[in-house]
């Protein structure tokens, strides 16, 4: 068992699928739009900007926490650096993206495109709930079968762990600049 145990061996998986999706997500956005018929635009290439930051930011601090466990806590002290630098602008992306969905379905605004529509929906959707996931709320809950179990008792979404260290890590800034 690695330093750190099971959580340990989980995560050292667990980050590398979370950076290698923000290349698989847009890829498989145009496979499928390929396999359709379907061209895929800026708009949609725009909506997928700030999900693929997030993934990044996500793998990042999952890369940061297993560091931490086996011991190298400034690993974890720099992933939360950058996931508080990016916080804003992620969030101001993901705005932009749902109201770019948004957009696409307003007769005025609308493309004739319906697969675009479609395609920036989902992307900006997607991008929300990465948001949410990583700043805010667990969301997912079905790759740990503890969190999984919690899901289905009905004890509802707990905070992000992301959302607790970043809390954690601007207070001890914060002290860190008043002293």
């Amino acid at each position: 068992m690695p330093p750190g145990g099971k959580v340990a061996k989980r995560l050292s998986w667990y980050w590398q699928v979370e950076i290698a999706n923000a290349a698989l997500v847009p890829a498989g956005f145009v496979i499928i739009a390929y396999l359709n018929g379907a061209r895929l635009g800026w708009p949609t290439f725009a909506a997928l900007v700030p999900g693929c930051g997030l993934l990044i930011i996500g793998g990042l601090y999952w890369r940061g926490k297993l560091h931490a466990l086996q011991g190298d806590k400034a690993a974890l002290d720099k992933a939360l650096a950058v996931a508080d630098r990016f916080d804003r602008p992620l969030l101001l992306l993901t705005i932009a993206a749902c109201l770019l969905a948004a957009a696409g379905f307003i007769p005025p605004l609308r493309e004739s495109d319906g697969g675009e529509r479609w395609a920036v929906l989902i992307a900006a959707l997607l991008a929300l709930a990465e948001y949410v996931n990583y700043y805010h709320r667990q969301l997912q809950h079905f790759d740990n079968w503890p969190d999984f179990q919690r899901l289905i008792t009905g004890r509802g979404f707990r905070p992000a762990k992301m959302a607790v260290d970043l809390a954690a890590w601007r207070a001890a800034r914060q002290k860190r600049q008043a002293a």
